[in-house]
């Protein structure tokens, strides 16, 4: 009988080849799903009509071809543009070597649109998709903290992009979507009926729109 000392080397070793096995395993999968960086609301988006409903329905329906992350982001009831920029850089920064899928939802739609402006960031990028975002220009909200540049399609990386609006949206006007309209004059747009604006049950089209991009 062998003794017991070799015993638990053997074991060991079984062990510690399972986990290699395990782990390469992981990195495979992670290799193989296409990351998908969701930027939430304004606001605690675990709240009934917060953005994090929106987060885990795009969770599901995308399925495991995709992974989504979808941080929490600082002082979300009381957002700073330099915070969640810096916060939306770190995000970015951890995905290393794949072309990301970017979708904000409302006050998060307005960071990445004024981030990606600012062109520090160099990678590629898949997709933008911006649901229910504000205008925060001088013909809307009238904010500059927040506002997008007027010459913003010569300053944002080449990517497909898409635009989403309830028609009788109850907290950022329809109104909002005509000066990303006119401002974004590649920008596929899809006007949705109804009242909705965090589509807390969710967004068909926006998984359709998603999954339709080459990967």
């Amino acid at each position: 009988m062998p003794a017991k000392s070799n015993i638990l080397a053997i074991f060991a070793v079984i062990y510690l080849n399972e986990t290699a096995a395990n782990s390469a395993g992981a990195d495979r999968c992670t290799m193989r799903t296409q990351p998908v960086l969701f930027i939430q609301g304004a606001g605690n988006m675990h709240e009934p009509e917060g953005s994090g409903r929106l987060a885990a329905y795009l969770g599901r329906e995308l399925g495991t071809d995709y992974r989504v992350l979808a941080p929490e982001m600082p002082n979300a009831d009381h957002p700073d543009y330099r915070s969640w920029r810096d916060r939306i850089e770190q995000e970015l920064g951890a995905i290393e070597g794949e072309q990301v899928t970017l979708i904000g939802h409302s006050f998060g739609g307005s960071v990445l649109l004024k981030y990606l402006a600012e062109g520090s960031y160099r990678k590629p990028v898949r997709g933008l998709f911006l649901v229910s975002v504000p205008n925060w220009g001088p013909d809307g909200w009238a904010y500059d903290e927040f506002a997008a540049p007027n010459d913003i399609a010569s300053r944002l990386p080449a990517m497909e992009i898409f635009l989403y609006h309830s028609r009788d949206d109850p907290e950022v006007p329809f109104a909002h979507l005509s000066y990303y309209q006119e401002h974004l004059p590649t920008a596929t747009v899809r006007p949705i009926d109804g009242s909705e604006h965090s589509f807390v049950a969710g967004l068909s089209t926006l998984v359709e729109d998603i999954k339709s991009l080459p990967r």
